[in-house]
């Protein structure tokens, strides 16, 4: 074979496998949740907890599957060596590389989120590790600039009432606590099933109007007491979740690039024969 040919012929599998198949960017190589429920830590409900705890493990698959809690609440529902429970917010003792995935708890799994109680240290540890593959669940997630370098940028900068908040007890934007949260498509297609009444599932909700632009997908349409039809109980972004379609991941157009760049070099070749 002429070295022209094996050129060609090389140039012309780039071409083909970037019109075939796109590589994951690194925007989907983790998941970030926010989770404005209490039935994990709380209430305790055993099959959601197993099935969130799932999620992360399957958006993470290069990992060991086994999730490190911050927060020191025990779980329910998780099988025998899935996760370790911190007895605090500190990451001392724990390399997070031996994790898929790091589920924050509210303080005392309720009501509360827990951004002032992990060290600046600590955030920029998880951010690191984020980058490389980590999932991470936030339970309450409220907003706020002091989950430093953890969470997007854009995600920090968001007022708490453009997505509900847990101020007084999670009563900004809708009830304290309610049942009427409803699994949608997204969410059933990614493992997950609706729970039985709990009397709380869900404790707040966030605006998909303001999350939706950042990439995140609602799993859970909230109780429409919160915000209408634009509420959400749980959010994902990255792992399973399917990017937006008509949106091309960067990983995927730097592979089509390369494989315009290959039929420019065939015809260049081609030209000067």
């Amino acid at each position: 074979m002429s070295k022209a040919h094996f050129v060609k012929r090389v140039a012309l599998g780039i071409a083909g496998a970037a019109l075939m198949w796109g590589l994951p960017s690194p925007s989907s190589a983790n998941q970030i949740v926010l989770e404005g429920s209490d039935a994990t830590a709380f209430h305790h409900e055993s099959t959601y907890t197993a099935q969130l705890f799932q999620f992360m493990i399957t958006s993470n698959p290069t990992a060991p599957p086994h999730i490190l809690v911050l927060g020191g609440v025990a779980l329910s529902g998780l099988p025998a060596g899935e996760a370790t429970i911190a007895p605090g917010y500190s990451l001392a003792g724990f390399d997070l590389s031996n994790f898929a995935g790091l589920y924050i708890e509210s303080v005392g799994g309720c009501c509360t989120q827990a951004d002032h109680s992990i060290s600046a240290a600590d955030q920029a540890t998880i951010a690191a590790h984020e980058a490389l593959g980590l999932s991470l669940t936030i339970e309450n997630y409220g907003g706020g600039p002091a989950w430093g370098p953890i969470l997007p940028a854009a995600v920090d900068l968001l007022p708490s009432s453009d997505f509900g908040g847990i101020t007084d007890f999670g009563t900004a934007g809708g009830p304290g606590c309610t049942d009427n949260e409803h699994f949608n498509a997204a969410g059933l297609a990614d493992g997950f099933t609706q729970p039985p009444p709990l009397g709380c599932y869900e404790h707040q909700a966030y605006r998909t109007s303001a999350f939706t632009p950042l990439g995140f997908t609602s799993l859970v349409d909230a109780d429409p007491a919160y915000f209408g039809a634009d509420g959400s109980a749980l959010l994902a972004i990255g792992g399973t979740i399917v990017p937006p379609s008509g949106v091309p991941e960067p990983a995927s157009l730097a592979l089509f690039g390369s494989a315009l760049a290959g039929l420019a070099f065939i015809r260049r070749r081609r030209n000067r024969a």
